[in-house]
């Protein structure tokens, strides 16, 4: 059981990573594709669709094992709890506003460039709750007081 959660922590982290790079290369892949470059951008939004929602299933996982395996104290703390809440909330910013975002870039002029105002909000807002997430992992670990 150990070496499972071991596991499912690194696709965690490995998940969170690649959702976290590929949110850095959208705005400019949004820019190639409104200037009709970069045919196959949109599938950067499916691989960002699976990513997080990946992250946050393995985030889920690793309660599940982490409660089986004697981490109680670890995993019922509020950093934890405050971090599960935020992956939600990044699941959903990515599914209900960058997706959506991407998806109006492909009408007219206008409705493009709401889409990639939107994207950008979306993104900016994806990346500070990953970075408030990723804070959260150190505290209450030795590293941060908790």
């Amino acid at each position: 059981m150990p070496t499972l959660h071991t596991f499912a922590i690194a696709l965690h982290v490995l998940f969170a990573a690649s959702w976290f790079g590929l949110a850095l290369a959208l705005p400019a892949l949004a820019r190639s594709s409104m200037s009709g470059g970069a045919p196959g951008a949109g599938r950067v939004i499916t691989m960002m669709n699976g990513s997080i929602v990946l992250f946050y299933a393995f985030a889920v996982l690793n309660w599940v094992l982490g409660m089986q395996i004697g981490f109680r104290e670890q995993y019922n703390a509020w950093p934890y709890h405050t971090s599960i809440t935020l992956g939600l909330i990044l699941v959903l910013v990515q599914l209900f506003v960058i997706r959506p975002a991407w998806n109006r870039m492909s009408g007219d002029a206008a409705a493009t460039e709401a889409g990639r105002k939107r994207l950008a909000m979306g993104i900016g807002i994806g990346h500070g709750v990953w970075l408030v997430i990723f804070v959260l992992m150190y505290i209450g670990r030795g590293i941060v007081a908790g």
